[in-house]
């Protein structure tokens, strides 16, 4: 027995010997395509995050969250514009910066249709994120593994 656990002792040491003498993996710049990422905030009123989610999903984007909101701002700004709703659907969603554009337009062509259907959108570039796990999970490095056979998304 003492033999046995002596053997898988020496056997465990030498593979991590032989680790530590292969080559180092370069960074993972090097290794995979690194996608600039956008957190794109739209606000709208209540019940209207429902088009928004649906068309950023067609667009590509994987990850949206959406806030309750409730604005309180002050008589004469509401005097001004005209508010009758101060609920609002707060979306927020981190895309890869090649979708932007494409989400904007999307939101821009929404916002026309008319006075209920109002809202503002924008974009912020994110500049570093933690963790190579976590990029991953925001850029949806495996999109093409989410993909089956007929092209569809599971």
């Amino acid at each position: 027995m003492f033999e046995k656990l002596k053997n898988l002792c020496r056997k465990r040491s030498e593979r991590v010997v032989e680790r530590k003498a292969a080559k180092p993996l370069p960074p993972f710049e090097e290794r995979e395509k690194v996608h600039p990422l956008s957190l794109v905030v739209t606000i709208v009123d209540r019940h209207q995050a429902d088009f928004f989610l649906n068309a950023y999903r067609e667009i590509g984007v994987s990850l949206s969250m959406v806030l309750y909101a409730h604005s309180m701002p002050p008589e004469e700004i509401v005097q001004l514009l005209g508010a009758e709703s101060t609920k609002k659907d707060i979306i927020l969603t981190v895309a890869r910066e090649e979708y932007v554009k494409p989400m904007l337009t999307r939101a821009k062509a929404r916002f026309r249709i008319s006075k209920a259907s109002k809202g503002i959108a924008f974009a912020c570039p994110i500049d570093a994120v933690s963790g190579i796990a976590v990029y991953k999970f925001l850029s949806d490095q495996n999109k093409n593994v989410r993909i089956n056979e007929n092209g569809k998304q599971k």
